[in-house]
């Protein structure tokens, strides 16, 4: 898998979401999606420039990918693809994958190493976990669970699910950092 250079300039937030589409359908509400490509293997595709979140993007009107409400001044947002139609207790016809949630959690450390953003649940965060922090954490129409469960699981969705799955995403960010990327 190629992962992308980062262009310069200010990160101080990466978040981490699913797309709700299938497995090779890239957005550009985030800056870069990790798909499956015509080989079944996971690839990085650009899918927003990354110079347009290196500000506050509350200012000005301008352009930029918005991927998590409130929380896109001086962030990156990464989409795993998968999760249409899916639910906490049936991931679907697209589940996530598990090369594609390495492949996020490759580029995440990336990321992170380029930007000098500490690996910690302030900086490195699932749109679940902001959701939980912002209110809007579920699934209702306007809330989001993404990504606060790695398989689906037949128990009640719980906002403690979105600090575990955030802890599990942070802690292989982190081994693939001290593994030297």
């Amino acid at each position: 898998m190629v992962i992308p250079s980062f262009e310069p300039g200010e990160i101080h937030r990466l978040v981490l979401h699913w797309t709700g589409g299938d497995d090779r359908t890239a957005y550009p509400a985030y800056h870069f999606c990790i798909a499956a490509d015509r080989a079944d293997r996971p690839i990085v595709i650009a899918t927003h420039d990354a110079r347009a979140n290196m500000r506050d993007v509350r200012v000005d009107g301008a352009s930029y990918a918005a991927h998590t409400a409130g929380r896109n001044s001086f962030a990156l947002g990464f989409g795993i693809c998968g999760m249409l139609g899916a639910t906490p207790t049936d991931f679907g016809r697209y589940p996530l994958r598990d090369d594609l949630v390495e492949a996020c959690c490759r580029l995440a450390a990336r990321a992170c190493a380029a930007y000098g953003i500490a690996i910690e649940p302030d900086s490195v965060m699932t749109h679940a976990e902001a959701a939980v922090e912002d209110g809007y954490f579920g699934c209702g129409p306007d809330e989001r669970w993404d990504i606060a469960r790695l398989v689906a699981d037949p128990s009640p969705l719980e906002p403690s699910d979105a600090r575990r799955t955030g802890d599990l995403l942070r802690a292989r960010i982190a081994r693939i950092a001290r593994e030297g990327l």
